[in-house]
This record gives C-alpha cells, structure tokens and sequence, in this order.
C-alpha cells in the first residue's frame, strides 16, 4: 500500500508540474571542492596550514633546490633546499632520493596548483607533534569529583599510542622502507614475487624497526630487528640485531639473513616431501578462495585456514599411509610460524591423529628441537627419522615434549608395549631408506 501511494504522489506532482527536474541546480565547485573530491583530503582536518599538520609522502623527483613528494592521496608536495633540513646544504640530492619515503609538515595549500608547500625540517616536525598533542589541565583546576586514576590510566595509554605513532612518522633511508604497519605490509607485497621485502617502523619503539616478507601466497614473515648505536633517538642504528646475529647495515641484514632463508625455502618446496594443501590437485576443484573467501588478513581468517591446512594434511598422510601399508610423513610450511616447517607424521596406517614437529629455518641451517641442526633438507629428513626410530614418546613429559619443539595432536601411545610393536616395524614405515630422503 505504502508503494502504491509514493506511486500515485509521483504521479500527481508530474501532472502539477510537467518535466520537473527534482534534482538540486547545479552548481560549479569551487577550487578548495575539486582537491577534496580528486584527493579526499579536507582542507581544515588533514590539510592544515597552520604547522600542525604532519603527512607521509615519497619523493619521486629531485632536483638541485628543490624535491617533489607525493601523498598517498595522490597530491604532490614542493620540497625547497631551505625546508629540507635545519642545517644548510648545498643540493637536494645530499639529503634526498627519488623512491625515498619522508615524513613532512605541511606549510600552505596551493588550491590554485592543487600542491603543498611541504617542510621536513625537524624543528618543523617537532613542534607540529608538539601542538598536536591535546593539552591537559592542572590537577588543581580539575572538578575535585573528577576519577583520576582512570584519567591517569588513559594517559599511559595515550603514551603507548604516542609512542607508536612517532614510530609510524620515522623515515629510514633506504629503497626498501615504506611507512607501514604490519597489515598494510601484507597487503602490500600480497601481489608482490615470494621474497619481497619491505623495512618498516616497529611499534616496539625507536630502538626497533621491522621487515615483514612474503613467504608463500598469503604467508608473511615478521622480523624483529633492534637498533645498537644510534646516534640519536630518531636516527638508524649502526648494529642491527636479529636474536644473536648482527649485521652492520640493513642490505647485509637483508642479504644475509632474510634472502637465505629464502631459498633454504625454496629448496624445501622443491623436495618430493614437500605438501602444500592449497596446491594439491586433489582439491583441483575447491580452491582456498572459494572456501574461505577473500583475505581480509584477520585473526578468523588465519584460524579458518589453519584448520583447513590440517585437515588436508591429515587426510594425505592417510590416504599415503593406507596405500603403502607402511607410516607416512610430509613436509608443509606452517601457519603458525610463518617462515618455520612442519613435520607432520602418521606412524602406522591404524595411528589415530597424526604427530607433528616444527623446525626452525636460520640462514645456513634447519634446527629440530634444541640439538638438531642440519645444513640441508636432507640432513633435516634423517635427522627427523633417527628421533622417531631412537626415542620412546611413551611416558615423556609435556616439558620434554616442548623443549624438542613437538606440537602434536595425539603423541603418545597409550602403552609402552604398544610402542615397542609399532617400534619394531619401524624400519619400513617410511617407504624410504634411513639414511636417504627421497
């Protein structure tokens, strides 16, 4: 009914005024409207010309006294040789280069140009954070009903974000560094080749920086790195440290940590133990995007994979275990600890549930455990079938399982003579030799 009579309204208001256009009278805009509708920047919020306004851009042109930057947003900023640094220089390119990401504060908007007039300086920088941040009255001046504990709680708070926001506005000098967080790394290189990197702020302070790189589609590895030897609290470290490694600028970093883990990568995928579940021509028909939809790079996603990955291993492991008559294993990436390995084992084709080990891959080495370390996925494969054919899960503790790096569904036989019968069979349970990995 409601329809019928907005239909009949429609139709009296076209016979009172014939030709009627509802629609307001257009109306040219003005400069200030067309950078807002090209760009989305809103001059007054995000543009300021008052000095307050800070902004992330990268420098794609460089000239003797002058730099051109530009703004995610697309709008590009005018850097002179006066507003580069507080110390005078000779030429832009002693303190810039194209594909350089900068942090830089925003002097006047041209609406004319539709540019900025930008300033890196870090005076300039320093009192733009100063002023943006809000002012908090005395103690004495605050309603004495006021909770001021919550308030200082807030405050810390506020501190913590702080803390990672100046983190977010630090510019490293290198090709590599973008001003991302974790999320926006991933997305970045998600339609990048698997080993691409980027170097990126931390938000565990300025004494730390991060390098997140793709792993395999969907997969991303995040490094911590800190800083030794800074010479101030926003400058780059001369030491970079990655657990006990330490490397002297970030492209050894790079090359000799990040890239060989790569290809001791590669090399495991290229082994004929190797499983990934996404590829397996089994599931030719039911691709991971048609099952679990787009990758949104949230925590339901990673769980919803995770258990998909493990129910394909599972039923492979099977599936290999019931056609040989003899135990199975297979290698796969892992999930949990993007950049690691796991080993996943079904002891006989009866075995309920299946065992699984993850390794550690450094850049010259695969560690299993606390003593394993082999040089080579070969050496990790028998290294990994002498502990299954050597130990006795049977009566272990969980503090022993987990200093050997096991993380498993169902471990343990139920008795010790149980395992001394699977135990017995061993030695062709692998469908393989002992000492090769085929």
């Amino acid at each position: 009914n409601l329809l019928k009579l907005e239909t009949l309204k429609f139709i009296k208001h076209e016979l009172q005024n014939p030709d009627d256009d509802p629609r307001a009278p257009f109306e040219q805009p003005d400069d200030r409207q067309v950078l807002e509708m090209l760009t989305g920047e809103v001059v007054g919020e995000t543009l300021r010309e008052d000095g307050s306004s800070l902004v992330s851009a990268v420098v794609v042109r460089v000239q003797p006294k002058f730099a051109i930057a530009r703004l995610d947003s697309g709008l590009e900023g005018f850097i002179s040789v006066a507003n580069v640094t507080d110390y005078r220089i000779e030429a832009v390119s002693d303190e810039l280069a194209p594909g350089q990401s900068v942090v830089a504060v925003v002097k006047r908007v041209d609406l004319e140009k539709m540019s900025l007039d930008l300033s890196m300086r870090q005076s300039d920088v320093d009192e733009a954070l100063r002023r943006s941040q809000a002012t908090v009255p005395e103690a004495s001046l605050v309603d004495r009903y006021f909770d001021l504990d919550s308030e200082a709680v807030l405050r810390e708070r506020a501190k913590a974000l702080k803390l990672k926001s100046s983190a977010r506005m630090r510019t490293i000098p290198h090709p590599l560094f973008k001003p991302f967080n974790s999320k926006e790394a991933e997305q970045y290189l998600d339609g990048r080749p698997r080993g691409d990197c980027v170097i990126r702020p931390s938000s565990r302070g300025l004494d730390h920086i991060a390098i997140t790189w793709k792993v395999a589609e969907g997969l991303f590895q995040h490094i911590d790195v800190q800083e030794r030897d800074k010479p101030s609290e926003t400058a780059l470290g001369s030491t970079f440290l990655v657990g006990e490694a330490a490397y002297t600028d970030l492209d050894e970093l790079v090359a000799f940590h990040v890239d060989p883990i790569s290809r001791k990568l590669e090399e495991v995928k290229r082994n004929p133990k190797f499983y990934d579940p996404e590829t397996d021509p089994l599931y030719a028909t039911q691709p991971v995007a048609l099952l679990l939809g787009v990758n949104d790079y949230t925590e339901e996603y990673r769980t919803r994979r995770q258990e998909l990955w493990e129910t394909r291993t599972a039923r492979h492991l099977d599936t290999l275990a019931q056609s040989t008559g003899r135990g199975s294993y297979c290698i796969s990436l892992s999930l949990v600890k993007p950049g690691s390995l796991v080993l996943a084992f079904k002891p006989t084709p009866g075995y309920a549930g299946i065992m699984k080990w993850t390794a550690r891959v450094e850049p010259n080495e695969f560690k299993l455990g606390e003593r394993g370390r082999y040089p080579d996925i070969n050496g990790l494969i028998n290294g990994f079938k002498r502990m299954q054919t050597t130990q006795k899960p049977a009566g272990r503790s969980a503090h022993e399982d987990r200093r050997e790096g096991r993380s498993h569904g169902r471990s343990s036989y139920a008795d010790s003579g149980r395992w001394e019968r699977d135990r017995s069979s061993r030695s062709g349970a692998w469908g393989d030799s002992h000492q090769s990995s085929s």
